[in-house]
């Protein structure tokens, strides 16, 4: 088995409008919240930048798992997100980190590149699909929960990245199930937050 890793994300309306540049292949796939565009990246306009630091920071896309105790309570479990306004950040580091963009364009755009390398490392979720075309207009349809949670997370859909390995045959023929398999070691090892899966 050999994987083809796509070489850029696009965006979920882009995708969403032309779901055809998905190839109607096996694969896994990659949702990314991600809001900065290059517009945010070289414009002068600081406080435009904080509130787009602060939009992200303030995206919870983690799921939570209920469980009755079997007397009057239930227990709700959830990862824990940012307590404040940026990253869950002391004021003191807040205030260092403010500085730190504050004082020049390239700051602010290494902070961004810093920002990418950790978001695109953690996608929110992972899928497998035998035709990502089809499994991934399934999703775009509504016929699945994720855009609900979008919806419900006020996420715009410019905001969310789309990416996907496909999965191409060997010399060997291939073995029944091994996307299946690629795609719980995935997510086992990245835990993405709305992918549901025990242990």
């Amino acid at each position: 088995m050999k994987i083809t890793q796509v070489k850029e994300f696009n965006s979920l309306d882009f995708y969403k409008q032309f779901h055809n540049a998905i190839p109607e292949r096996a694969g896994l796939y990659y949702w990314i919240f991600w809001p900065f565009k290059v517009d945010y990246l070289i414009d002068e306009n600081y406080d435009l930048f904080i509130e787009k630091i602060k939009y992200y920071s303030s995206v919870n896309l983690h799921l939570f798992e209920e469980k009755a105790t079997g007397y009057k309570f239930t227990v709700r479990v959830t990862e824990r997100w940012f307590d404040n306004d940026i990253f869950g950040l002391s004021k003191p580091k807040k205030e260092i980190l403010l500085k730190y963009l504050a004082s020049c364009e390239e700051n602010r755009k290494d902070f961004v590149e810093y920002l990418k390398l950790i978001s695109f490392s953690r996608p929110f979720y992972v899928g497998k699909a035998d035709n990502l075309n089809d499994r991934l207009r399934q999703h775009f349809e509504g016929r699945t929960e994720i855009l609900k949670h979008l919806i419900s997370s006020n996420i715009n859909e410019r905001d969310v990245l789309i990416g996907y390995e496909v999965l191409e045959k060997g010399i060997d023929e291939e073995v029944e199930g091994i996307n299946s398999v690629f795609e719980e070691i995935t997510q086992r090892i990245i835990k993405p937050a709305l992918t549901k899966r025990p242990g």
